[in-house]
């Protein structure tokens, strides 16, 4: 389960010009959009803001949610980096960075995820749900390094090829039990057997499958 709050901003921003009331109605429009889930109508909405306050936090922040929940999280991720740097207001830049790592864990870019959940906790500590987000994004990378990077298996010996060949030919008969159990006891005497893990893996995952429908 992950934890992506990608809250809407309604609130009173320190934004660092003078809203004018255009832009105010701007952002109004764009929020009702939102919230009716008409995301593309809220991105068009909070684009004007952008064309004549392209600092805006508010609009920055906001266009990342719709960008998110359009699953653009390559423009999502350009707007929440704006909103990072649009506001002085710690809570704020918390938000940012937050809904950044998010739409980075969306594209697997894990490391840079984390940072951006690191970034977040350093501007509200108290944030359980980016800690909760970071542990995960830590979770993710691990299991991708290991897929990016398996263990050198052992070159398999005569006999485990032998042994192979002979767990091909008892599957080919629907024998996938007998074939598992070939392997393993194979890889009892010769530890080069587990060459093979993943085939045995396959074999043991059809064997549970059949259980299954037994019962």
């Amino acid at each position: 389960m992950i934890l992506l709050c990608v809250t809407l901003f309604f609130g009173g921003s320190q934004e660092s010009y003078a809203q004018t009331l255009e832009e105010k109605e701007w952002i109004a429009e764009g929020n009702k959009y939102y919230l009716q889930k008409e995301f593309d109508k809220a991105r068009v909405e909070y684009s004007k803001v952008l064309a004549t306050s392209p600092a805006s936090y508010k609009a920055n922040f906001n266009l990342g949610n719709a960008y998110f929940e359009l699953k653009n999280y390559k423009n999502a991720v350009t707007h929440f980096e704006k909103a990072t740097k649009a506001s002085p207001d710690k809570l704020e830049k918390a938000n940012a960075f937050h809904n950044l790592g998010n739409s980075l864990l969306q594209q697997h870019e894990y490391k840079k995820a984390i940072e951006s959940y690191k970034d977040a906790l350093r501007n509200n500590p108290k944030d359980n749900e980016t800690r909760y987000n970071l542990v995960l994004a830590k979770k993710l990378l691990n299991n991708q390094d290991k897929q990016q990077n398996p263990p050198d298996l052992p070159k398999p010996s005569e006999y485990a090829k032998q042994m192979k060949s002979k767990a091909d030919f008892e599957a080919e008969q629907g024998k996938f039990e007998a074939a598992r159990n070939l392997m393993l006891e194979a890889m009892q005497k010769d530890s080069t057997v587990m060459h093979y893990q993943s085939y045995i893996d396959k074999l043991t995952e059809i064997v549970v499958l059949d259980t299954i429908k037994l019962k």
